[in-house]
């Protein structure tokens, strides 16, 4: 059986981590991640139950021991069995990394995958000026194959229409609906909003 010592690790690798290594082990095998991080330990039991995976956790001095077995059904904590919850909050992604360099796009990755992993869940994404490119290009590039995940939680993906055609991107559009300035406006003056 395998380990994997998350303690320290920043949010979400741990998770990301947990899921690349179950994705590689064979069927009937088992690994066991040790976290010290109460958000580390919600996602990946989140990921694990969402999979049906049989899991333990164990909580001990040296932190908290989660045992992730395939192909089993799943023996979550009954606290942790309850579905997801949307909020009517609309999150406005402006561009198509976080910050700037070569790690933008990386970041913009992790955000993404984090989500779909969080308790509660915004009502929409909505993406406008450059962020509208992680919502083009091919259907199995990973931005897509993301947001496709989030958007089978609930989650409404909107693209600002007008980005889409300044940018020339709207024959490349592939996730979501296409939304107007006026339902834009509308949903920034009715909702609450956080906006990267």
């Amino acid at each position: 059986m395998r380990t994997i010592d998350c303690r320290d690790m920043p949010v979400p690798k741990p998770v990301v981590l947990t899921k690349s290594t179950l994705e590689e082990l064979p069927k009937n095998s088992a690994v066991t991640i040790i976290t010290n991080c109460d958000m580390s330990e919600n996602n990946i039991l989140t990921y694990a139950q969402n999979k049906g995976y049989f899991i333990k956790r164990v909580q001990k001095k040296a932190g908290i021991f989660i045992t992730i077995s395939k192909n089993f059904s799943c023996d979550i904590e009954k606290y942790h069995q309850s579905d997801k919850q949307i909020e009517t909050r609309a999150l406005i992604i402006t561009s198509d990394c976080i910050g700037y360099g070569v790690h933008g796009n990386k970041l913009m990755q992790d955000f993404l995958d984090s989500i779909i992993f969080q308790k509660v869940l915004p009502s929409q994404i909505i993406f406008i000026n450059k962020g509208v490119k992680l919502t083009c290009g091919h259907p199995q590039d990973l931005f897509i194959k993301t947001l496709r995940k989030i958007e089978e939680k609930g989650v409404d993906i909107l693209a600002s229409l007008t980005s889409l055609e300044e940018l020339d991107l709207h024959k490349k559009h592939q996730i979501g609906d296409k939304i107007s300035m006026f339902e834009l406006a509308e949903t920034m003056i009715n909702q609450n909003t956080s906006t990267i």
